[in-house]
């Protein structure tokens, strides 16, 4: 039998979604890869020499390259998504090429038009918006070596987004999103798509955790636009130097939320398949030398970690059951998260507190 959901959790039926869940039940765009090249010769002046379609999980990706040797990334945007949202993410990007261009992220190419998107028809008929991304060389961080330098200067590059969004704001940054750490509540009703029980008991744990703990300090916390989604898979390494930081990619899941949330979902990917909490606090202590916690921000982060891996565990286990056909891609980051989240549930909320104030103190 499904773990019981905690009492002071309320439980939608399974059937729907909470407010805001059109882009976890409307299908990703499916724009046929021979009409990406015409569109992107009409909207944005690239003329193609060759269409290759990458995989997401909510939107549709492409990657043209141009006659002239240079590569973008033709973003689709899901139709169930509010325009507002997608701009908001546009803006933030044009924001850090201005206040921190050093930052490995792509840059937007305007349209023909002077615009930073345009707006097409799909061959469903649905209306959706299109961006082009210039795209990064490297090498997967998800496939690449692993090293201590490059977790610092990951934690750095992590660090600089967060200064630079400090100053930034936009009229789609406060919309609803089920990867906001701070709404796991409102996905809770998806814990009978966990097939695991002691998975399952896991993240019930942490779900009646979040509601005792976690919801009543949230309006206390700092607050800001932040990248919120610093996993293994959105960061490329220099093939020649995987220590060397050579992008930071995907901001669809930007958001304003608490700062130490950034730095929680960042510190959910470090654990490894073996639930290793070593990576983590390394992450988590370079992360600190360069934008200090405050102290109910450390009090609270092992509590935020075990919130995203939940998360990760709710959201991708109905996701796959719901997309079997693209379930290998949603499910990437499944097996890590059950690892680290069994790994801090086996622990005391003490021990687990204990264990990242000492690697803070060790930075010092």
């Amino acid at each position: 039998m499904p773990a019981a959901l905690p009492a002071a959790v309320p439980a939608p039926s399974t059937t729907s979604l909470p407010d805001g869940g059109e882009t976890l039940t409307s299908p990703p765009p499916a724009l046929p890869a021979g009409l990406a090249a015409p569109l992107a010769q009409a909207h944005f002046g690239v003329t193609c020499a060759d269409v290759e379609v990458l995989t997401a999980e909510r939107d549709q990706n492409l990657l043209l390259r141009g006659d002239d040797g240079r590569a973008w990334v033709m973003k689709i945007a899901n139709p169930g998504e509010a325009h507002a949202i997608t701009d908001f993410q546009t803006a933030a990007l044009c924001h850090l090429e201005q206040a921190a261009p050093d930052l490995p992220v792509p840059r937007i190419r305007r349209a023909v038009d002077g615009a930073t998107r345009a707006v097409v028809t799909l061959p469903d008929g649905r209306r959706s918006l299109v961006r082009m991304l210039a795209w990064l060389d490297g090498r997967p961080l998800a496939d690449a070596p692993r090293s201590p330098r490059q977790r610092q200067n990951l934690a750095a590059c992590l660090a600089g987004l967060g200064r630079a969004f400090a100053g930034f704001s936009h009229p789609g940054q406060d919309h609803y999103l089920q990867w906001d750490i701070s709404r796991l509540d409102r996905v809770a009703h998806l814990l009978p798509a966990i097939d695991d029980e002691r998975i399952r008991a896991a993240v019930a744990g942490v779900l009646a955790d979040f509601e005792a703990r976690v919801r009543p300090a949230l309006p206390g916390l700092r607050r800001q636009v932040i990248y919120n989604d610093l996993n293994l898979h959105n960061v490329l390494v220099d093939p020649a130097d995987p220590d060397r930081i050579a992008g930071i990619i995907d901001f669809g899941d930007i958001i304003a939320a608490p700062l130490v949330n950034d730095l929680a979902v960042a510190a959910s990917y470090q654990f490894g398949a073996d639930g290793n909490r070593g990576h983590a606090a390394e992450f988590i202590a370079a992360y600190h030398a360069r934008l200090p916690l405050m102290d109910e921000e450390i009090r609270l982060l092992p509590l935020l970690i075990e919130a995203r891996l939940s998360l990760t565990l709710l959201i991708t286990g109905y996701r796959a059951a719901r997309h079997p056909e693209n379930a290998r891609y949603i499910l990437r980051n499944n097996l890590s998260a059950r690892a680290a989240l069994l790994e801090l549930r086996s622990r005391t909320p003490g021990d687990n507190l204990d264990w990242i104030t000492a690697a803070l103190e060790d930075r010092r």
